[in-house]
């Protein structure tokens, strides 16, 4: 019974070896079709400042991102314009702009 505990363990760290290996040296392809991130900032949002911390720490400069504000209050707009300011692949926009900046986001990636 140790032996498949044991057994079991090995093969789950080198698993976890695998697709820590894989995460950290597997960059997109320059034909790679573009991705991004999109977060909605709405007013009542008590983890905002988390989950821009999140995005800032996991997007490793590899995604556009994409924040919009459907009710943001002044202390989320100051925290995403200096997330902005910060991350020259971001952008920050209303919801009434979104659907034009896909637009001309996706339609230079489709001319390369």
């Amino acid at each position: 019974m140790d032996g498949i505990i044991i057994a079991s363990a090995v093969i789950l760290a080198v698993i976890a070896l695998i697709e820590i290996l894989t995460i950290l040296f597997s960059l997109p392809s320059d034909d790679a079709p573009p991705y991004v991130t999109v977060l909605p900032v709405f007013k009542n949002d008590r983890n905002f400042s988390a989950r821009l911390e999140y995005i800032m720490k996991k997007s490793c400069g590899r995604t556009n991102i994409i924040i919009v504000d459907y009710s943001a209050d002044d202390e989320q707009r100051k925290l995403c314009n200096q997330f902005v300011r910060d991350n020259p692949d971001a952008v920050f926009i209303y919801q009434n702009e979104l659907e034009k900046y896909f637009a001309e986001i996706f339609a230079i990636y489709k001319k390369i």
